[in-house]
């Protein structure tokens, strides 16, 4: 039996991938799909051999502190590749990690997919000659990264973005009166949790001051995130919803939403949003000399202008948030314009049926031939 090896290290892609693995699985029903990931690819037939999605670390301090837990990861993973000789090892974003593994694999002439390429644009080039040495092929979610990879000699496929699966339209307009709904999403692992959530908390307190009966709602990837979310909130009236962002997205009027991927959840559903972004401080100030983005936010760089505004670090307060959440409830030219320009960006990634469409290039970058049942159908 074939078998490829797979490492997820984020929450988010471990939802893309869960729905790949579903595509492989109608593709190509005998090959066994087994590694590092999380919950939701497991739910697919995924063999995990370790939840890395549940407890990825962020951030260079982050990553420093749980050194020796990822040191001893990295040395299992290779044994486990090394003795078991996979038909190919598919690398999912999580740079930190899969970086640092790949030249390792490639010594064991495994060929390595890279599926939702690091951020190389945003980070110095280099890296992109690195992957160039140890990928056979990297498979990109974003139509302009693509002439980043082959100026370097990669194979590199653009496949589409994995959300178009998820949300295939925006949702219909909300009536902009009171009482209004707020969306607070402080991120999916609980590190984030810690350093955003107690801000946007705040930055509630005071909206609800001036709207009394607003409700505040918040998604949590998972039971230990709610936990997280329950401790910091205490008795201030939220609702919770555990894996839902969806109903957070189709419902708020707004929101503050931690940068990652949510705040291209939050474009793609059509809801009106402030970006926040805030680390450790060391951690911030190491990423301040490698990163050269003129923004933080991932649908500002697709747009390539201030769609949604950004408090980053020192700027992500309480005030600076309840003032924009006010002026963005208040002005229906600012909502309207921001909503247009989600419009524009849902045109810019293109159409739905990624996960059908990177199914079948892993498979054809391996060798492995679609079962003539899934090709019927």
């Amino acid at each position: 039996m074939n078998t490829i090896f797979w490492v997820v290290g984020d929450p988010s892609a471990d939802l893309h991938c869960a729905r790949i693995i579903r595509e492989l699985r109608q593709l190509a029903p005998d090959v066994k799909h087994i590694g590092l990931g999380g919950c939701n690819m497991e739910k697919e037939g995924f063999v995990l051999l370790h939840d890395l999605c549940s407890e990825a670390f962020m951030g260079f301090v982050e990553v420093v502190r749980h050194l020796g837990d990822i040191k001893k990861l990295i040395q299992n993973t290779i044994n486990w590749i090394k003795e078991n000789n996979p038909k190919g090892v598919v690398l999912v974003d999580y740079p930190g990690f899969n970086l640092h593994i790949a030249p390792m694999i490639k010594e064991l002439n495994i060929p390595i997919i890279y599926y939702i390429s690091p951020q190389v644009w945003a980070w110095k080039k280099n890296r992109v000659k690195k992957i160039a040495q140890w990928v056979q092929k990297v498979l990109v979610i974003f139509p302009f990264e693509v002439p980043i990879y082959e100026q370097e000699g990669v194979e590199c496929v653009y496949v589409g973005h994995p959300l178009l699966d998820k949300i295939p339209g925006m949702r219909t307009e909300c009536n902009y009166t009171p009482p209004y709904i707020i969306g607070l999403l402080p991120g999916s692992r609980p590190q984030e949790i810690r350093r955003n959530f107690p801000v946007m908390l705040e930055t509630a307190k005071q909206f609800l001051n001036t709207y009394p009966q607003t409700q505040f709602v918040v998604p949590a990837f998972n039971k230990n995130c709610v936990e997280h979310i329950k401790n910091i909130a205490g008795d201030f009236p939220i609702e919770i919803y555990e894996g839902g962002i969806e109903k957070v997205l189709q419902q708020a009027h707004v929101g503050i939403v931690a940068s990652g991927t949510a705040t291209l959840e939050s474009a793609l559903y059509g809801m009106p949003f402030i970006l926040i972004y805030r680390t450790h401080l060391l951690t911030y100030y190491i990423a301040r000399f490698l990163v050269n983005v003129p923004y933080i936010g991932i649908v500002n760089i697709l747009m390539d202008q201030q769609v949604v505004p950004e408090l980053i670090q020192g700027k992500a307060i309480p005030s600076n948030m309840y003032s924009l959440l006010v002026h963005m409830i208040q002005n229906s030219t600012l909502r309207e314009k921001m909503v247009y320009d989600f419009k524009q960006l849902r045109e810019k990634l293109g159409s739905p049926g990624a996960g059908k469409r990177t199914a079948i290039e892993i498979l054809r970058t391996l060798g492995i031939n679609p079962s003539e049942e899934s090709l019927l159908n």
